[in-house]
This record gives structure tokens, C-alpha cells and sequence, in this order.
């Protein structure tokens, strides 16, 4: 099967998300380009790569650090990052390992895979469609998020009702259409163990 083509990238800015304080965005910027896509990324992750950045010394092992240190011990080389694969606004990546002559390819969350492209200086790539299909001007465009969540189905129900207000405030009714099934959907099932706090004025 042929390769498809790989466009290099680089984180180029993290920052706070104006819609929520416990996610961050992370630019990514073309190597040999201008164009640059925001991807949303859970805090922690986003924190640890904007900390790696800066060289910042942790006082106890993190866990990506500690995943770095048993490649090293394994002699297993993070040979690359690949985002390939974009769908309903949740971006697909895989880590490719190498050990002796042997290579394994593992999907992980982009957040995982950018904080260990960091940690251990392997390179990003991207493959050309998405580049094309997402990647924006950032002068032309500087409002264009590509919002990286992870499915509502695995989202707590804290998450859900955080996820509710912000469709509802941004009059986003199909995506809290969504959220509203998922959340009744557990009433339903016995499964939501937590208060729900779904707007009284969202149509049912």
C-alpha cells in the first residue's frame, strides 16, 4: 500500500480556551509553511507540554517522562507522531515505536502523542488531507478551532452538563441535542449517579 504523504508540523502556542478554563488550545504550525490549526487538549496534557516547552523541572517523575524512560530502557525509538485521521471534529494520531528491526504503530489520543513528541523529540506529521482540509490562515482566519473532545459517551456527567451550557450559550442546539440524549439516556439506564442540571428553557 503507498504511503500517504506527511506534512511536518510543530506546536507553535498554547493557551486557555475562552469557552472553558479547563481546556487549552494548541496550535499547530506547518514546518516549512504558514498555515496553522488549533486543536482543543484536557489541561493536564496541554500543561505538561507547555512545561516540557519551557524545559521546566519537575519535582517527581511525569507520566510521560517515566513512558520516555522505559523507551530508553528498552532501546525502543519513538521514530514519529502521525495525526491521520480527522472525523465529527475528534482527531485520530498514532505513536510509530521501533525496537531493533521490529515497528509497531499505536493509536493514542493526539493529546497523548503530542505530550510524548515533546518529551522525547520525536517529530509531528500530519497527513496532507487534513492540512488541506483544516489547517487555516491564521491572519485570514483567526477564530478557526478544530475542537478536539472526546466522545460524549465517555465524558462524566460533570463533563455532560459543562458540555450542555456551553451548546446552549453558543445556541449550538444539535450538538446539546446530543448531550441532552446521552444525559437522559443515563437517567434512563440508572447509570448517572450525579445531579444533572440541564437549562429548564432547552427544548425536550
Amino acid at each position: 500500500m503507498e504511503d500517504k504523504e506527511l506534512i511536518q508540523v510543530y506546536v507553535k502556542s498554547i493557551y486557555t480556551s475562552q469557552n472553558n478554563n479547563n481546556y487549552r488550545v494548541i496550535e499547530l504550525g506547518e514546518t516549512n509553511g504558514n498555515r496553522v490549526m488549533k486543536v482543543v487538549l484536557g489541561m493536564f496534557e496541554a500543561d505538561f507540554i507547555a512545561a516540557a516547552l519551557n524545559n521546566k523541572i519537575f519535582k517527581r517523575p511525569m507520566p510521560y517522562s517515566v513512558m520516555n524512560d522505559i523507551f530508553k530502557m528498552y532501546k525502543i525509538d519513538l521514530r514519529e507522531i502521525i495525526i491521520f485521521g480527522a472525523k465529527e471534529h475528534v482527531i485520530f494520531s498514532k505513536i510509530v515505536l521501533i525496537q531493533d528491526s521490529n515497528k509497531q504503530e499505536i493509536t493514542t489520543r493526539i493529546s497523548d502523542a503530542l505530550a510524548l513528541a515533546i518529551e522525547t523529540g520525536a517529530p509531528i506529521y500530519v497527513e496532507k488531507y487534513i492540512v488541506e482540509q483544516f489547517f487555516q490562515n491564521l491572519v485570514a482566519n483567526p477564530n478557526e478551532i478544530l475542537i478536539n473532545k472526546m466522545p460524549i459517551q465517555d465524558m462524566s456527567l460533570a463533563e455532560l452538563n459543562e458540555e450542555l451550557r456551553i451548546a446552549v450559550e453558543d445556541e449550538a442546539y444539535e450538538e446539546a441535542a446530543k448531550i441532552r440524549d446521552e444525559i437522559n439516556r443515563r437517567r434512563e439506564a440508572g447509570t448517572a449517579g450525579e445531579a444533572t442540571n440541564i437549562p429548564p428553557d432547552f427544548p425536550f
